[in-house]
């Protein structure tokens, strides 16, 4: 296919086979006959087509590439444009001002009671607003090279931006190759993007900046969603929880709580052995089927438009689909609202992680490292070094012993990394309370402190990783 493809790019509804190619036009596949009414594609550049083959190959070597449109939602819009039907099973995600959403009131009225929310207008003003529109990426890397899946063997599969811009505005597939971009940071190529944004002032802390940036599991990701694409419901790693922003384009999310089994937030009890089980097949005829056959579950849904940020909650079951061409970008974290939950998921799931984060806990955040102490106390839990050889954990997932290592931690590693300041300043007290969790108490932030000024309000808003948090003055969690 790859040999074979036309001159000018142009082919019928989805990749096609080498067989299938003829006068550099392509005939549908035999198993794709909903996709058959697709409209010939012709994409801008003439290698485009070979590049998304190649990607297609790797991603996925259980079909073909031909197959990718077969069940035809290319050539319809239905169940991107389905209204939400709210009732009492059904409820619509919470939405809120950006204005209304003060880093203290969040923390105690959502990050801290673990409630998903959508923050409307929360990203506006970033810069990302502008700068992340198709036609300026396109501008500013064309012929930079980014992540658009992993092959069987977990390399990742790259291509040039021009190349998956070309692809996505011409596209018909049912599930579309999605970028997801996880060298944001270290890519000298593509950094420049970390200059568009900054992380939301109401999600101040990310406690595992404390270990290695080299050991710690990746967290952010930079990602374009052709319409159609999307995740499938899932939780997310370690017990983390996570904020979205979205640029452009808009999200369909669905949520489900903590509480519900992971057979039926993912439709395993009422998918066909024949359908598969992507995005659009999950919004189009699972979740109506979950719905029907689990009354008593309640789904929350709801739309993220651009400028807006979602928080998800860890431990909370979510999926998405892209309903327009999306940009986003999106990170996992651990702070005072979830460090339970995430010492106790890493310190079980991965080991050497947990060893190298507890190190530096102990050297940077020594309250932090008291109360983790604690809580392996409270639950009779060992920690590698601590148990005998051979002895392994009864309930650890294989990844607990392959996890990467790292061969020091220097203090200039994560001295300065930001989302720490709130367990490595002086004047913060973190007082483990095993079981009823943690307080954290200090000096009145924010405050102006010459002499003859005690009382001023700072005169501007303090940034995310700064020493001073306005606003939580005591906070419990």
């Amino acid at each position: 296919a790859l040999a074979d493809s036309s001159a000018d790019g142009t082919f019928a509804g989805t990749s096609p086979r080498a067989s299938e190619v003829k006068d550099g036009s392509c005939a549908a596949t035999p198993d794709a006959a909903q996709a058959a009414a697709a409209p010939a594609l012709k994409f801008k550049h003439r290698r485009t087509l070979r590049e998304v083959l190649r990607a297609k190959h790797l991603e996925r070597s259980d079909i073909k590439p031909s197959e990718w449109g077969k069940f035809g939602y290319g050539t319809r819009d239905d169940v991107l444009t389905r209204p939400i039907e709210y009732g009492e099973q059904t409820v619509p995600i919470e939405r809120i001002p950006a204005a209304q959403a003060t880093p203290q009131w969040f923390f105690e009225n959502y990050s801290k009671q673990q409630r998903p929310v959508i923050i409307e207008g929360g990203c506006a003003h970033w810069p990302a607003m502008t700068r992340w529109g198709f036609d300026e990426l396109e501008d500013r890397y064309r012929h930079k090279e980014f992540k658009v899946g992993e092959d069987g063997k977990g390399k990742k599969i790259k291509i040039k931006f021009k190349y998956f811009l070309d692809y996505m505005r011409n596209q018909t597939d049912d599930n579309p190759l999605y970028l997801f971009e996880t060298e944001m940071d270290d890519n000298v190529h593509v950094n420049s993007l970390t200059e568009d944004f900054q992380v939301p002032d109401i999600f101040p802390d990310d406690y595992l900046n404390l270990m290695n940036h080299d050991s710690r599991p990746p967290h952010r990701w930079w990602c374009i969603g052709p319409k159609r694409s999307g995740t499938t419901v899932h939780t997310d790693p370690l017990g983390t929880s996570a904020w979205n922003a979205v640029t452009h384009g808009r999200k369909h999310w669905v949520l489900f709580e903590p509480e519900t089994s992971k057979k039926v937030a993912k439709g395993k009890l009422v998918k066909e052995k024949s359908e598969d089980d992507e995005a659009v097949m999950y919004f189009d005829f699972l979740l109506p089927r979950i719905k029907k056959r689990h009354p008593e579950v309640r789904v929350y849904q709801g739309l993220q438009n651009p400028g807006d940020i979602i928080f998800v909650p860890g431990r909370w079951w979510h999926g998405v689909l892209n309903t327009e061409d999306c940009v986003a970008v999106t990170q996992n974290y651990c702070g005072l609202d979830n460090f339970e939950v995430v010492w106790k998921s890493i310190r079980r799931d991965r080991e050497k992680v947990a060893h190298l984060w507890l190190r530096n806990m102990r050297k940077f955040a020594p309250q932090l490292h008291r109360h983790a102490l604690e809580m392996n106390a409270h639950d009779k839990f060992r920690m590698r070094h601590e148990r005998r050889k051979g002895e392994r954990l009864q309930d650890a997932s294989s990844s607990s012993s392959d996890s990467t290592d790292s061969s020091s931690d220097e203090a200039t590693d994560v001295r300065d990394a930001p989302g720490i300041a709130s367990v490595t300043s002086p004047e913060i007290l973190l007082l483990g309370a095993v079981g009823g969790g943690c307080k954290r108490q200090r000096r009145q932030p924010g405050l102006v402190q010459d002499k003859g000024k005690e009382n001023e309000m700072p005169s501007k808003r303090v940034r995310p990783g700064d020493t001073e948090l306005p606003h939580l003055q005591k906070a419990e969690c």
